[in-house]
């Protein structure tokens, strides 16, 4: 029996990757035995179709996506691109490997090869033939003089049609031509100031079931970082738009470096343009930022794009695109989509003459902008995705467009300061909630709750304070010597740590020598803006995932017995990894970097609780719980929450809530603000 399936399409592009991530993973794991198994899709049973016609981009992944769910097949490669940004129940995209180029091909008859070089150089009233509406608009507004058809079929199919001059030219995505060995083939690579790719285009997609974690470790290696985060910033831009293959939506992530040599930081950049399907109207903007934050700064530029008339153009075309789109539960993003204010300096939409071409609003690209500035926020939540509540950004518009430079430095832009939209659409509107995280830590989740019309009631049950006494952590920096890793599970962590390390005049080179450990992409973004390598992040964020992915990755190819830890954290931290990794010989030291500690109580706490009953009750950590029930000095928290309903971010502080006396009737599958938000507004829903 293989020990690995992969389900794949039998177009000859579609075996080519799967054969490509199989030669791969038998280089990475020379004992695997990998078979691939042809699926055949809706998409290539009716190759002619129009997506539109057909559901589409899931047309193409559907049938691979039950024989994952059924375990008929281990894991799936696909066209990053031809995935749909919602993915089923109990899958997820577990690698994204590394980028091909990026770029729309121009591909011309062979009587057009030696005059035409470029989109420009075609001839009037040329014949081009495309399968995008993405391409079709751009080519629409850069060449309004074009006759642009669909062109369907798999790729020998459609250089077939233009070598039978059923079309002058035509437009496919350059990686695939390379990849199929066509690379000869190509005219023009289309510069994507002229032509913005398609959301994920040249990458490949891993996508396995969630819970399988010896087909995610197999293939964790396969990861090419920088695309990941590039395409992960893409597909949550498109998410936020609720937009699919049938959407006149491109999207670009890159990273480029920031420091003075390849060394230096790395700058997250997010290019999104958004058109009308006959090319007449455009928004175009720019977001840069860090690359841990590229699902976040695609869902603001989604913001900031709507804000200026991005959804006017998408709404004439919603009877063409919601046939195309997968179910799916109704995103915090997507009630911006129903959102009309007026533009904004910087956005703009561009009605075309015929001179307004998308390379006009290109222009020269401009430089990076300086990274993200993090707060430091502090996360001793373990169960919870540490979000920065208040970045900011600096965003770029295109050459030629006002407000070339512009400043975004407070990005709480949410739903209720926009006095135009209707109170009804508006997912949690009426709806009274009480926030028990620390108040430094609680911007990102109470964003999202006003952004929905939420009313949320601020009741920190954690203050973070430094720890009481420096003894322990100094004696351990100056020891630093005797220790193999450092581990962090939050930016307390990072942040106490650090300071104290620099307070007592020592060199940071000094932790070169040390393996970095990280839980979370705050706390992991959090080292690299200090300048720290990270070695090893889990890929959920969880405490108990370090110690799975130190052991899986560390456990098998060095002698642990007799390694040192050193874990800087909170005296109340959940104490999961030295236990764990005790029993394969690590040594393991949780030193107090600060502290975790109840807030002075107050009358108003008691009237918060005795006044108005709150629809929900939000519960970040145990500790949360905990200290609410020593504030109001019970072991019975029910009584005080009869009529309130109680959620929690996971399983962990769910445990601590029953231990208080509370059912959690909200619990997310994705322990992050963003799945605990999007919980609660299904559970409103129902109710």
């Amino acid at each position: 029996m293989p020990n690995l399936i992969i389900g794949s399409r039998g177009s000859k592009l579609a075996l080519w990757q799967s054969n490509q991530i199989k030669a791969a993973l038998e280089n990475l794991h020379s004992e695997l035995t990998i078979e691939i198994e042809i699926i055949r899709t809706t998409g290539d049973k009716l190759p002619e179709a129009s997506l539109a016609q057909i559901g589409g981009k899931g047309v193409f992944t559907r049938e691979i996506e039950e024989a994952l769910l059924v375990r008929r097949v281990d894991l799936a490669v696909h066209s990053l691109k031809d995935l749909p940004t919602t993915l089923p129940d109990g899958l997820h995209i577990a690698a994204i490997t590394e980028r091909e180029d990026v770029r729309d091909a121009l591909l011309v008859h062979h009587s057009l090869e030696q005059r035409v070089k470029t989109v420009r150089d075609l001839p009037e009233g040329a014949r081009v033939g495309t399968s995008s509406p993405r391409r079709a608009a751009q080519l629409r507004h850069l060449r309004p003089d074009l006759q642009i058809s669909e062109l369907r079929g798999n790729v020998e199919t459609r250089l077939r049609r233009l070598d039978d001059s059923d079309y002058d030219a035509i437009i496919l995505a350059t990686a695939g031509l390379v990849r199929l060995g066509y690379s000869d083939r190509i005219t023009e690579r289309i510069p994507t100031d002229a032509m913005l790719p398609a959301v994920g285009q040249g990458a490949l997609g891993i996508e396995t079931r969630i819970d399988d974690d010896r087909t995610n470790y197999l293939v964790e290696g396969l990861n090419h970082w920088p695309t990941r985060y590039a395409t992960q910033g893409e597909r949550a831009l498109l998410r936020a738009f609720g937009g699919g293959c049938s959407v006149p939506i491109a999207a670009y992530g890159y990273l480029e470096s920031v420091g003075a040599d390849d060394a230096g930081d790395q700058s997250f950049t997010l290019e999104a343009l958004v058109i009308g399907l006959d090319g007449r109207a455009s928004v175009f903007d720019r977001l840069v930022g860090s690359p841990f934050k590229s699902e976040e700064i695609g869902e603001l530029l989604a913001e900031k794009m709507i804000a200026s008339g991005a959804d006017r153009i998408l709404e004439k075309i919603k009877p063409a695109t919601a046939q195309q789109s997968a179910p799916h539960s109704k995103t915090v993003a997507e009630a911006f989509a129903a959102l009309t204010p007026p533009s904004q300096p910087g956005h703009t939409i561009v009605p075309s003459s015929g001179s307004a071409r998308p390379a006009d609003l290109a222009g020269s690209a401009s430089p990076p902008g300086p990274r993200l500035q993090t707060d430091a926020d502090a996360d001793n939540v373990l169960e919870l995705h540490d979000h920065d509540p208040s970045p900011s950004f600096t965003s770029f518009a295109r050459s030629g467009l006002p407000d070339e430079q512009e400043i975004w430095p407070d990005l709480n832009f949410t739903i209720d300061q926009r006095p135009t939209t209707p109170v009804s659409e508006l997912l949690l509107s009426g709806r009274r909630l009480i926030v028990t995280r620390a108040a430094k830590q609680a911007g990102e989740l109470s964003r999202l709750l006003n952004s929905n019309g939420a009313e949320v009631i601020s009741c920190p049950t954690i203050e973070i304070r430094n720890p009481s006494s420096w003894e322990s952590l100094d004696r351990a920096i100056k020891r630093l010597n005797l220790y193999h890793w450092l581990a962090f599970t939050s930016t307390n962590g990072v942040e106490y740590f650090l300071r104290r390390f620099d307070e007592l005049g020592k060199d940071r080179s000094e932790l070169s020598a040390l393996k970095v450990c990280a839980v979370g992409r705050k706390t992991a973004e959090k080292l690299i803006d200090e300048g720290l390598k990270i070695d090893l992040m889990p890929t959920r964020f969880t405490a108990d995932s370090l110690v799975e992915a130190f052991i899986k990755r560390y456990g098998s190819d060095q002698e642990l017995n007799g390694a040192r830890l050193l874990l800087p954290a909170s005296r109340t931290t959940r104490d999961v990894i030295r236990p764990a990794l005790t029993q394969v010989g690590v040594s393991v030291d949780v030193i107090e970097a600060y502290q975790t500690v109840l807030p002075e109580k107050s009358d108003d706490l008691v009237r918060m609780f005795t006044s108005a009953p709150a629809d929900y009750i939000i519960f970040t950590s145990p500790s949360t719980v905990a200290n609410l029930a020593t504030l109001l000095d019970t072991d019975n928290l029910a009584k005080w929450f009869v009529k309130t309903r109680v959620a929690c971010i996971g399983p962990v502080t769910s445990e601590s809530a029953r231990l208080h006396g509370l059912e959690a009737h909200v619990q997310p599958e994705e322990h992050t603000a963003r799945g605990l938000v999007n919980a609660l507004i299904e559970d409103s829903q129902r109710r």
